[in-house]
């Protein structure tokens, strides 16, 4: 019996005469030891099989082979108490020998390791309870560090060996290597010491683009929609899909990493909780990777010298999932996370180069030094630290590569048309021009590939809310080390943290800013910042993004306004005018004109509703001076998104509307500044915009008007693609410019209705009423004509609306008798005919306005042109006023004379106030000036006014 039974699990016989019908039994050796096959023989017939049979050409095959027929023997021989020894026995050997063949290549007569490895990923589930004892038989025998220094780097090579590709569209290649692991690591003495396999990640170090191809892991946290391949097989190729169909693919693509993830991080999970060693070396690991991939931000890095966008966001998808259990709703394990994390020594974070909240290198390095905690972090600490540092260079880097590829596929779409256009008038370059076409086709259909995996990744709801659900968590974090108790949120936070220096702009208030900035936050990278920033600004442009309706959106808006309203907390403020575009995104009316979905929010929130408005009206002002070389363009785009806020704010919320006349009314120095930067622009963008419309117009009929072109014939196409191309400049730009101009203007409307006395101040009621008067004559004036383009609506300019929209401010202001006179005063463009072809544009031709309108108009331009009348008369018994008695900026009589203390030039306060609220510096040295350090200047403004009483008495 025993003989018959290890005859059918080895295969093998010593009696070829006996070999029953089917069998295809080896017979053994005639040699002593092999005339009988019984149990204490069975080790020289097995070991006769694996080194001396040339037969047998798969030795590991082979042994799973036996190990299986003996699990089967022992089922349907599970009463035969005689046989347990024998099956025992051959369990041992079997499991023995293939242990061995992992240990010792050379072992077997055909042993090759790679081939096991093979065999096994072709049919793992074949052979994964002989793997399961073989790796039970490694921890008995303590050879587990054999096991996996023989196997997992045969396994690495096998995956990377040459022409091989190893992604998701081979379904059973990289299903069973993940389920290799998974087994490996389900044994805890085995994920102990996984990371101590030779090839987990050398010692010599690697390049940024290496770790995927040259690590154990690499390979299995590549698997991913963003893998070039996947992305070319579903989405490549010029075939036009309509949106049903990618649709598909994206939801297809989107369950299945889904899988890939939750396997991805079993065998991740299982490693950091295998020992405190390994633990350390996993976080290690992925500190490498993120360290030498900084790049991936940069704005001209070459991709293919950085590590993947499958790569780094599998990484970060896993560590956002670490992150979970500490950044729950419940916050009970926040305080794990170490605020003074940046202290400790032995960090896996390379923090050398990192540009900091509002701190600079060298300061940041002696608090460290001065501050340096021996104790190691904890396993929170470093993972939660890490995982913001790979939400922006990991996910980050992959949205900033879709920022770039959008703007190339245009650019290929457009090159690919011109190569068209170019075959059909020119066939004798036919072949070079068809060839130049298909590799242009080639690189779009790649880009476009690429552009749609990114896009099936981002809007894979259920993924991406797992991202922005850690970065509420990390909102409320970062508040909590930005609160001076450490409390938040537990305790709420007050703010402002220090208090508002009320006429000193905070952007040239930067030193002080800086000293009184919560330590130790102004240390802290700027990444922990822009990264969640980034991020949900990207996501939100999708239209089933996680912010949307997120119960826990709250927390990243409460950090946004904390960090608006307090200018000492972050010095980039081009960090700030990300943040506004988002909460921009968030304030704009939905589809069907109900609230934007940040709205509520900023209406029940406590921290938020009592901060927003002041904080957004502070950066309004403070935007003005980015750092950058653009930075006169740069604030443009801040001021836009802080009007849309502004409006939805104080038309929908009753609250702020309260806060911003309290704010006029009780704080007019710290609201003047604003009204002042709105007026700043309101006057460059409409004299920008309208300027950039009546280039449209005259470069339109150029264009259309080949005969206006007096140039030889040789350089027609030249001056023709240089018209061209300046016609589509004055088209971005009037675009631009009007479409800014058009909300400000939308903002003196309503501000100008309810809180009219802030618009009449010295300081800006003259050149409030200069900028109306100047377009005022643009639009209604004789070169009205000049900007009639082809559809106005493309450069957000409707002029009747315009025209309405300033009428409205003089409305608005017609009470106010500072405005009245600033109006008549303004001798370049006041002119009362100017009003009357309004009236008639407005009421008699288009009926925007009614007649009450137009009678208001009327009568408030009659009144300015009494005062104008009374104003010149007055003018002209001054006319030979002293110099000494004139503002050296204005040349009118000075009312309030004030000396400068360093200059020591004599100027009427209300000039050198208006000044200051755009530069504070003195106009005539540039040394730095603040209000309260004028003089006034008594003895001159007694001689003003003893001379202007002597006059009135000469004309008596």
């Amino acid at each position: 019996m025993t003989s018959k039974v290890l005859e059918d699990i080895f295969q093998v016989t010593t009696n070829p005469e006996n070999i029953p019908k089917g069998y295809n039994l080896v017979i053994l050796g005639e040699n002593d030891t092999l005339t009988n096959l019984d149990l204490a023989t069975t080790d020289a017939a097995l070991l006769y099989q694996l080194t001396e049979n040339e037969l047998l050409e798969q030795p590991f095959s082979y042994l799973n082979d036996c190990f299986v027929r003996c699990q089967k023997q022992k089922r349907l021989n599970k009463n035969n108490t005689s046989l347990a020894s024998v099956f025992k026995e051959i369990d041992r050997l079997v499991i023995g020998y293939g242990l061995v063949a992992f240990q010792i290549e050379e072992f077997a007569l055909h042993g090759n390791l790679q081939n096991y490895i093979a065999h096994i990923l072709l049919r793992y589930d074949n052979y994964a309870d002989f793997l399961s004892q073989i790796i039970q038989r490694s921890i008995i025998e303590e050879s587990v560090a054999d096991l996996l220094n023989s196997f997992f780097p045969s396994l690495l090579h096998y995956v990377n060996r040459p022409n091989a590709l190893f992604d998701m569209n081979d379904s059973v290649n990289y299903n069973n290597t993940l389920s290799v692991f998974e087994l490996f690591v389900n044994f805890k003495q085995v994920a102990a010491i996984f990371t101590k396999i030779d090839e987990f990640c050398p010692i010599d170090g690697l390049l940024a683009n290496e770790y995927e191809k040259k690590t154990i892991l690499g390979p299995i946290l590549t698997l991913s929609p963003l893998n070039i391949n996947v992305a070319l097989k579903n989405y490549g190729g010029m075939l036009e899909r309509s949106t049903s169909q990618t649709n598909m693919i994206h939801e297809s693509l989107q369950a299945e990493h889904k899988v890939v993830l939750e396997r991805l991080f079993f065998i991740c999970d299982r490693i950091i909780r295998g020992s405190v060693e390994s633990r350390t070396d996993m976080v290690s690991y992925w500190g490498q990777i993120v360290n030498k991939n900084h790049l991936r931000r940069a704005d001209h890095a070459t991709q293919n010298k950085l590590a993947s966008n499958a790569f780094t966001t599998n990484i970060s998808l896993i560590l956002i999932k670490f992150s979970e259990p500490f950044l729950d709703v419940s916050y009970k394990k926040i305080d794990k996370i170490d605020v003074n994390f940046f202290n400790n020594l032995n960090l896996f974070i390379d923090l050398s180069n990192e540009t900091r909240l509002n701190s600079d290198f060298k300061e940041a390095d002696q608090f460290y030094d001065e501050h340096r905690n021996d104790v190691k972090p904890n396993f929170i600490s470093d993972c939660f630290f890490l995982t913001l540092t790979y939400l922006h260079y990991g996910i980050g880097g992959t949205l900033l590569y879709d920022e770039k590829v959008t703007p190339q596929i245009k650019r290929l779409k457009e090159e690919i048309e011109k190569v068209k256009t170019f075959s059909n008038s020119n066939s004798l370059l036919a072949n070079f021009v068809s060839a130049k076409l298909k590799q242009l086709e080639k690189t779009l259909s790649y880009s476009l590939a690429i552009k749609n995996a990114m896009k099936g990744f981002f809007s894979n709801r259920a993924l991406q809310l797992e991202v922005f659900d850690f970065i509420c968590g990390a909102s409320t974090f970062l508040l909590r080390v930005i609160d001076p108790d450490h409390q938040f949120p537990f305790k709420q936070i007050e703010l402002p943290l220090i208090p508002d220096k009320v006429g000193v702009e905070n952007v040239d208030n930067a030193e002080y800013l800086r000293a009184h900035a919560p330590i130790p936050f102004k240390y802290y990278p700027e990444f922990v910042v822009e990264g969640p920033i980034n991020y949900s600004l990207y996501i939100s442009h999708y239209s089933n993004s996680p912010i949307f309706r997120n119960p826990r959106l709250q927390s990243f808006v409460e950090l946004g306004t904390t960090i608006l309203r307090c200018p000492e907390l972050i010095s980039n403020p081009h960090l700030k005018g990300k943040l506004v575009q988002l909460f921009s995104v968030g304030a704009m009316p939905l589809t069907d004109n109900s609230p934007g979905f940040m709205m509520s929010i900023f209406e029940e929130n406590t921290l938020v509703n009592k901060n927003l408005l002041y904080a957004l009206l502070d950066f309004y002002v403070i935007v003005e001076k980015t750092g950058s070389s653009s930075q006169f363009y740069d604030k443009f785009n801040s001021r836009y998104s802080i009007s849309i806020i502004l409006e939805e704010l104080y038309n929908r919320i009753p609250i702020y509307k309260k806060q911003l006349i309290w704010q006029s009314q009780n704080n007019p120095d710290f609201f003047i500044r604003f009204i002042a930067r709105m007026l700043n622009d309101l006057t460059f963008l409409l004299d920008e915009g309208l300027s950039n419309l009546a280039d449209v117009h005259s470069i339109g009929r150029e264009l259309s008007d080949p005969n206006s072109i007096n140039q030889p014939e040789e350089s027609t196409d030249e001056s023709q693609n240089d018209l061209q191309s300046r016609y589509q400049a004055a088209q971005r730009q009037a675009k631009s410019s009007c479409g800014l101009a058009a909300k400000s203007m939308t903002l003196f409307e309503i501000y100008t209705k309810d809180i009219p006395q802030s618009f009449v101040t010295a300081e800006v009621v003259d050149r409030l009423a200069s900028m109306l008067n100047y377009n005022l004559q643009s639009l209604v004036g004789p070169k009205c004509g000049n900007l009639r383009v082809k559809d106005p609506e493309q450069y957000s300019f409707n002029p009747k609306e315009l025209l309405k929209a300033l009428c409205t401010v003089y409305i608005n202001l017609a009470n106010e008798e500072e405005f009245v006179k600033a109006v008549a005063r303004d001798s370049r463009s006041f002119n009362i005919d100017l009003f009357k072809s309004a009236i008639d544009i407005l009421g008699r031709r288009t009926g925007l306005v009614s007649d009450e309108f137009c009678n208001s108009l009327f009568t408030f331009a009659s009144k300015a042109d009494s005062t104008r009348k009374a104003e010149e008369e007055e003018d002209m018994e001054y006319e030979d006023a002293p110099d000494e008695f004139l503002d050296p900026l204005m040349y009118t009589i000075m009312k309030d004379p004030v000396t400068l203390p360093t200059s020591k030039v004599n100027i009427d306060r209300s000039t050198i106030k208006a000044h200051l609220l755009s530069d504070s510096t003195d106009p005539f040295n540039r040394s730095p000036l603040i209000l309260e350090e004028v003089i006034p200047n008594d003895e001159l403004k007694q001689r003003i006014g003893e001379w202007k009483a002597g006059k009135k008495a000469e004309k008596q």
